[in-house]
């Protein structure tokens, strides 16, 4: 199982790729939007979209409503923006940092991210040398939204809500995983596993689908032409899910108001229950 071998990937030759590609999308978004980036990237710049901003303890305004939220992090992490440019998340200033439709999110080789959506509280747990882009749209009045990450570098793992007739899909280059309420794992080489629940994985070139359940897994090969699976020993379950325990230990209960303004103008608040350190 190409997994294991994961371990023994290069550091520095992960760093020169994780680099490489978020040079091609910085230029890219220069391209798009050349008077909207910062002359530097550790400063936060303007955004055309009014920034997110804490207005009481444990409320946020944004007037746009966000797919999601950075809700914990640990740097280095990096976003990039149409609108707001690209810079480094800051801990004292990005806590609560919005996720709209295009943007990027990149970790160091020590950096976390945990990114929570803001329709039905799914959580996204993004391991370091890790680059994602968040895509899709979500209802003002609604639980129910369309999302999909295309995981560019590295591996994540999902804890998503079952919702109505929303979806949401990992996309790489070789794959395609759709969910509805599972606990699962993806990388970018087009390996998934589930913990809970049920997990639909296609081969993006040959259109072949496999169905996945508790302790299963899938592999697809690079060519993205077929979906090898199986079922994972507890040991080897438990191996898959480490290396996110940054993001879990010692965690309190937590509620914060989301407040966006819908595209009547109305003033519309999300609840959304998270977990952080005491001593945030």
């Amino acid at each position: 199982m190409a997994i294991w071998s994961l371990k023994e990937i290069n550091h520095s030759k992960k760093n020169v790729i994780m680099k490489s590609l978020f040079i091609i999308l910085f230029f890219s978004f220069i391209n798009l939007a050349p008077n909207t980036l910062p002359e530097g990237l550790k400063t936060n710049p303007l955004s055309t979209i009014p920034p997110t901003e804490a207005v009481a303890d444990g409320i946020t305004e944004t007037q746009v409503r966000p797919l999601a939220i950075v809700r914990r992090f640990k740097p280095e992490v990096d976003l990039l923006s149409k609108d707001r440019g690209a810079y480094v998340l800051d801990l004292r200033e990005n806590i609560g940092e919005p996720l709209f439709n295009g943007d990027t999110l990149a970790t160091g080789q020590s950096g976390y991210a945990l990114v929570i959506f803001t329709s039905d509280n799914s959580v996204a747990k993004v391991k370091p040398e890790s680059m994602l882009i968040i895509r899709g749209e979500s209802l003002a009045n609604s639980r129910l939204s369309n999302r999909r990450i295309d995981l560019e570098q590295g591996e994540i793992r999902l804890e998503i809500e079952p919702v109505g007739s929303g979806s949401f899909d990992v996309q790489t280059s070789r794959s395609l995983a759709s969910v509805k309420g599972t606990v699962f794992g993806n990388n970018a080489d087009g390996f998934i596993w589930v913990e809970e629940g049920q997990v639909n994985v296609t081969a993006l070139n040959s259109g072949q689908t496999v169905s996945l359940f508790e302790q299963m897994y899938a592999e697809v090969d690079e060519g993205g032409s077929s979906v090898e699976s199986g079922t994972l020993s507890d040991d080897q379950l438990q191996n898959l899910g480490e290396g996110y325990e940054d993001l879990e230990e010692d965690l309190i209960e937590r509620t914060v108001i989301v407040r966006f303004r819908d595209a009547n103008g109305q003033v519309r608040e999300i609840p959304l229950t998270i977990f952080e350190k005491s001593d945030q």
